[in-house]
């Protein structure tokens, strides 16, 4: 007797997304497969409402944020800016919403506590994914798909939370998503030294060759300064906003840095070889560990 594969439990059945660029039309693109899950979405850009309209997987769209908000959702998936997020969230406080919320931003903190003050049933999220580009243009569903995911309960939103905590991570899991569930101080210290920090530190390298080198430097560099420098090609404003929400960490982690680059001078102007030898070598052991992950 043949055996069936039985459709997958879907943990909610409605789910609006806020946000159709690069992570929210992943996530959505994701998510299509599964049949059973009603998707609608939110954007302000014209030219990516006039897109998702194309889509027939999509059963609402709509680039008003109040018609957004009012729907009858099971989730609603914030995939804004981190400042736009809040505004959102803000929104729904006042509109009395009763759906579960979550979002995809790269700091925690602020968005938690807008969601608390706000009332709402609320558990953030993070998938660490993402392109130097931006936009539903470059969007893919395997950027999601097996992804590590992040889930930031907070116990300050109750009981209700466990409840929200285990249908996201059972949505995430049935993406073939790797979860790791921490609070939102520890998510935005560690985010904040390894993506927030690189991101500036990208920069401020591609800042010192165009400063140093003008344009015409780029005539001749090659894979290593391509590889070092390719997440400063972001679009500027989302880090900016990042920055300025996870400014404490970052603040203590730039020093941290600086202080690094100052021994690595003082090293290099006085000539310690075999020091420089040591303190290299400690440091390319530690990143060839990730390379065997």
């Amino acid at each position: 007797m043949p055996k069936f594969k039985l459709p997958p439990r879907l943990p909610f059945k409605s789910l609006g997304i806020a946000g159709l660029g690069l992570i929210g039309g992943s996530l959505a693109k994701a998510l299509m497969p599964f049949g059973g899950l009603e998707i609608s979405v939110f954007d302000a850009n014209p030219e990516t409402i006039k897109e998702a309209k194309k889509i027939r997987r999509i059963a609402k769209v709509t680039a008003d944020p109040d018609e957004f908000i009012s729907w009858p959702l099971e989730l609603a998936y914030l995939c804004l800016p981190v400042r736009r997020n809040i505004e959102l969230i803000e929104r729904m406080g006042a509109s009395g919403v009763s759906y579960s919320v979550t979002d995809s931003g790269s700091t925690k903190g602020p968005v938690t506590e807008a969601a608390l003050a706000a009332g709402l049933d609320f558990c953030g999220g993070h998938p660490i994914a993402g392109k130097e580009v931006a936009g539903f243009q470059y969007s893919s569903a395997d950027l999601i798909r097996g992804c590590l995911f992040v889930l930031t309960p907070d116990e300050r939103f109750g009981l209700k939370q466990t409840e929200l905590l285990g249908r996201l991570k059972n949505l995430h899991e049935l993406l073939g998503c790797k979860i790791r569930i921490i609070s939102a101080k520890e998510h935005d210290r560690i985010y904040g030294l390894i993506s927030h920090l690189p991101y500036l530190t990208a920069s401020a390298l591609a800042g010192t060759a165009l400063s140093e080198g003008g344009e015409e430097i780029l005539e001749w560099v090659g894979t290593g300064f391509k590889d070092t420098t390719r997440v400063g090609a972001s679009p500027p404003a989302k880090w900016v906003e990042v920055a300025m929400e996870n400014s404490a960490n970052l603040t203590q982690f730039l020093s941290r840095l600086i202080e690094t680059l100052e021994r690595l001078k003082d090293i290099i102007a006085h000539g310690r070889s075999e020091e420089l030898s040591a303190l290299l070598d400690e440091i390319s052991a530690f990143r060839r560990k990730l390379a065997k992950e």
